[in-house]
């Protein structure tokens, strides 16, 4: 849930009511013909009933939920799961609607108007995974924060449960972010970029790993490395914000700490047990701190140093997104962020903690243990080889006796 959003206000009277923020979807196959879809929608100061239209033919809309959430800005969130009945649809179009008088974009920099978010996914069954395609698991803050004078990084989550290769490339192009294919994004300080808003939209596409076969019933459809099995929007405003004295974190910008998640970590969780993603950080002197962050809805936080979740069995065998930055408000009432970190929840039946000795006859380090080699030594001995094996912490102790080899 995109939570503690402060917005700077940027609308002007004019002939539209221009109040959108950003969106993020994924979708995942759910059993029996049917395609699930999650969405998250922000708007500035309305709240509408946004969906998203099927524009394939013998597309059947089945069950939906929505949810609202408005901040004490006044800014909305809409989260939106609906179910669509995909037996006679090889690939499901998806666009983005609303009341009329809501599709624009808050007022931006680069000239962006009118909302248009369409997402594209192939429905048949893989011949490589046996099932069909999940869409990349992507997330993004609604709004974002950089200094007119401080180089930044912006990277997308970009984890794939089919473990395809995840590549975007942008809907329009934008003069203040450079994109590469591997979804990072940059911002490069420059006198043509003037200081404002601005409308990022990015379109984010998974790529098999080899040439594979889609089929289902008497039809079939070949597909190369190079076709994209579905494509998804990921729309946010960049807000470029006044200079600063040091773009050093810790200084001028606030700063997180080793012991916080890196970006692009993968977290386990299990089913009705309590996620605890713990977050430490400095910031500057400053007149309030807030931490933002998007993730699954019922997420919330505690003190702006920790993020608390418990799945339920809905969430079995999903990997959620969850993105994260510390905003800080100064003395002169200036906002600024921190960098944005992401990492990926994937939610397993049970996640049993061990502790284990390892003996070695020279110096370890975590690098250094083969993680995959010790599972299959586990495995000889009993451990059940579906089992996911991760290293979550090394710590080395020095021992009075040697190893003689």
């Amino acid at each position: 849930m995109w939570c503690h959003l402060l917005v700077l206000s940027l609308l002007v009277c004019g002939s539209h009511a221009s109040n959108f923020l950003s969106t993020v979807m994924i979708y995942d196959p759910s059993g029996n013909n049917t395609v699930v879809v999650r969405s998250k929608m922000t708007y500035q100061n309305q709240c509408p009933g946004s969906f998203w239209t099927c524009q394939s033919k013998n597309c059947t809309e089945g069950a939906s939920r929505a949810v609202a959430t408005i901040d004490t800005n006044g800014t909305c969130q809409n989260d939106v799961e609906t179910y669509y009945d995909v037996t006679q649809t090889s690939k499901l179009v998806l666009r983005l609607s609303a009341p009329v008088v809501l599709q624009w974009w808050i007022n931006v920099t680069n000239n962006v108007t009118e909302v248009v978010a369409v997402a594209h996914a192939h429905t048949w069954t893989r011949s490589d995974t046996g099932r069909a395609n999940a869409s990349p698991r992507s997330n993004v803050l609604p709004v974002l924060r950089v200094a007119s004078n401080c180089q930044r990084n912006v990277t997308l989550p970009t984890f794939d449960p089919d473990g395809d290769v995840v590549r975007c490339r942008y809907q329009n192009a934008t003069s203040v972010l450079k994109l590469s294919a591997d979804c990072n994004m940059f911002f490069v300080p420059s006198i043509d970029i003037a200081e404002g808003a601005y409308a990022v939209q990015v379109l984010m596409e998974d790529f098999p790993r080899q040439n594979i076969t889609l089929a289902y019933g008497n039809g079939s459809e070949n597909l190369t490395s190079e076709d994209p099995l579905s494509q998804i929007p990921v729309q946010f405003v960049l807000i470029v914000g006044p200079r600063l004295t040091s773009c050093v974190d810790g200084e001028s910008l606030p700063l997180f700490w080793p012991s916080t998640p890196a970006n692009g970590d993968h977290l386990f969780a299990s089913v009705n047990q309590t996620l605890i993603i713990r977050l430490s950080f400095i910031a500057p002197s400053i007149q309030s701190l807030r931490l933002l962050f998007s993730g699954p809805l019922d997420m919330t936080d505690r003190r702006n140093s920790e993020l608390v979740w418990t799945p339920t069995e809905k969430d079995l065998g999903l990997s959620h997104p969850v993105c994260f930055v510390l905003q800080t408000v100064d003395f002169e009432v200036i906002t600024r962020h921190s960098e944005m970190r992401c990492v990926i929840v994937t939610v397993h039946p049970v996640v049993v903690t061990v502790t284990a000795r390892l003996q070695s006859t020279f110096r370890l380090s975590a690098d250094q243990i083969d993680v995959a080699q010790l599972k299959a030594d586990l495995v000889l001995r009993g451990l059940p080889s579906d089992t996911t094996l991760k290293l979550v912490s090394f710590n080395e102790t020095a021992t009075q006796s040697s190893i003689v080899p």
